[in-house]
């Protein structure tokens, strides 16, 4: 199908909206009069003056525009530019514009705003898409919030693809449009579309010159910076392979190396420094694992909320199955997600476990709860006639089941890792990352600055870079020490010259004072 998209950002937004129009939007939008009057009294009135080579030029009265930084600005910007979905709806219901996917979508899905960033949705028809633009134009006229027809860009997907220059008339023919900072694709990301992040890695490195931190420092700006520059993408898109090794060098890169031009050894196995300190690690963000974290909060998103994507997906992808199946009554929001058989939602364990003699001849071994508690005693259809045990089952099956509270709505899922029963990608990781084998947390306990604590953990792991460590990285000079045969962390750190002073002065303190 052919498709145009359009993307608008709206210019200057703040500084034009016209009062009259957000009062009679307020108006429209049931708010009272005292409220209007107050917002009234809020957006009029204001002052401004130009400062010109460092002096105040003189006040003069605003006539137009919400103010900047007050905290009720956004609020009011988003009622009038909820206007222009108002009146594209309104569009639509008369046949002036068309939305896509109206099977998917009820009416179609013609808009999607956030903030002042806005794409239009339009099957290929050219007389509806010059309705479109002057609909634009009569919402910049009333509300004044002009579109900036130049930062604006057309993509064309499909038989559209061949109108481009006409298309190209109302406004750039866009190639690769970004939205919030995301790329608009309909197909899977490349490499080359994750570049900007690799290249924002390498010049946060370059601008820090890890040199002048220490060990500690390194690490926290690696969990604090690094880990967190991608975490926006990561939200909304599967990472591949070749960027996470890409991110992941350039992390322990940064990590072992006090200036990114000279190359240190790497004391310990990348690996195990991301493990949790609970684990025995430093604690450094996995980003495959927080990866997928973050996607999986939209699948909770999907089996609990009901927005346009949410019923976007369903309809397209599982309107046939238990998971998010939505009713077959139009407009109904109310839909079984919980499988009877399959899901735990009565007991500790699913049915199909507990009475696996009635699941292997149930017909619909998918049916859900809300399916199956439709009629009296319960929607259940077997295969063969019940007898004997399995009649037995079936009775207690039913005693079980109507002893537990059912009230009307939505099934919800709720997740087990968090009290609440609310998904958290910080519970899921933790889950993830966890072996189950936890160590002794007393160093990072321990009241020292962070850089010590990390020398500590190097030396509890035995990687310093001693004669003994260094011979087993092929090293070939001498292993010898000036009291031990062979140098170790004990004798290097515990047995020096200085510490054998120390060692003897304070037992000659320790006789002194005895006597």
């Amino acid at each position: 199908m052919a498709r145009p998209t359009r993307a608008l950002p709206a210019s200057s937004t703040y500084d034009k909206v016209r009062w009259d129009f957000l009062q009679q939007t307020l108006r429209m939008k049931g708010f009272s009069a005292t409220w209007c009057n107050w917002i009234r009294s809020f957006v009029h009135g204001g002052n401004v003056a130009v400062k010109v080579n460092g002096q105040n030029g003189p006040y003069f009265q605003t006539r137009k525009g919400l103010r900047q930084d007050d905290p009720l600005s956004p609020i009011l910007f988003n009622i009038v530019a909820d206007m222009l979905a108002i009146i594209i709806n309104r569009a639509k219901d008369v046949g002036k514009v068309n939305g896509v996917i109206p099977h998917l979508v009820e009416d179609g899905l013609s808009i999607l705003q956030y903030a002042d960033d806005t794409v239009l949705f339009m099957d290929h028809d050219l007389e509806k898409a010059r309705n479109m633009k002057v609909l634009l134009c009569i919402f910049e006229k009333l509300s004044g919030l002009k579109i900036n027809f130049h930062k604006s860009e057309i993509v064309c997907f499909g038989q559209a693809k061949e109108f481009e220059n006409i298309y190209s008339s109302f406004s750039d023919v866009g190639w690769d449009p970004c939205l919030l900072g995301l790329p608009m694709h309909y197909r899977k990301l490349k490499n080359s579309d994750w570049r900007h992040i690799e290249e924002r890695f390498e010049k946060r490195l370059s601008g820090w010159k890890g040199k002048l931190l220490s060990v500690g420092g390194r690490l926290v700006l690696i969990n604090s910076v690094l880990s967190s520059l991608p975490m926006f993408m990561l939200s909304f898109f599967a990472i591949p392979k070749g960027v996470l090794k890409k991110l992941e060098y350039l992390r322990s890169r940064f990590f072992w190396q006090n200036d990114q031009h000279k190359k240190k050894y790497h004391l310990i196995k990348w690996d195990q420094v991301r493990q949790p300190k609970q684990q025995g690690g430093l604690g450094i963000i996995d980003l495959e694992v927080q990866n997928k974290c973050l996607l999986s909060k939209w699948l909770f998103k999907l089996a609990n909320e009901d927005g346009i994507w949410q019923r976007l997906l369903r309809n397209k992808y599982l309107k046939s199955k238990p998971f998010g199946s939505g009713s077959k009554t139009p407009g109904i929001s109310h839909f079984g997600l919980v499988r009877f058989w399959e899901d735990t939602w009565c007991g500790s364990q699913p049915l199909k476990f507990i009475y696996p003699s009635l699941f292997k001849i149930v017909r619909n071994k998918s049916a859900t709860v809300a399916d199956v508690m439709s009629s009296v005693p319960l929607n259940v259809s077997f295969r063969r006639g019940l007898v004997g045990e399995r009649l037995r089952a079936w009775h207690e099956l039913v005693g079980v089941v109507m002893r537990v509270p059912m009230r009307g709505g939505r099934d919800v899922f709720k997740w087990s890792l968090n009290k609440t029963g609310v998904f958290t990608v910080n519970s899921m990781y933790k889950h993830l990352v966890s072996n189950g084998i936890k160590v002794s947390q007393e160093i990072w306990k321990t009241k020292i600055p962070l850089k010590i604590k990390i020398f500590m953990w190097y030396v509890k792991r035995g990687v310093l870079l001693t004669k003994d460590n260094l011979a087993r990285r092929n090293w070939n000079g001498h292993q010898g020490c000036c009291f031990l045969t062979k140098e170790r962390v004990f004798n290097t750190y515990f047995l020096t010259a200085k510490g054998t002073f120390w060692l003897r002065h304070w037992a000659k303190l320790q006789r002194n004072e005895d006597q």
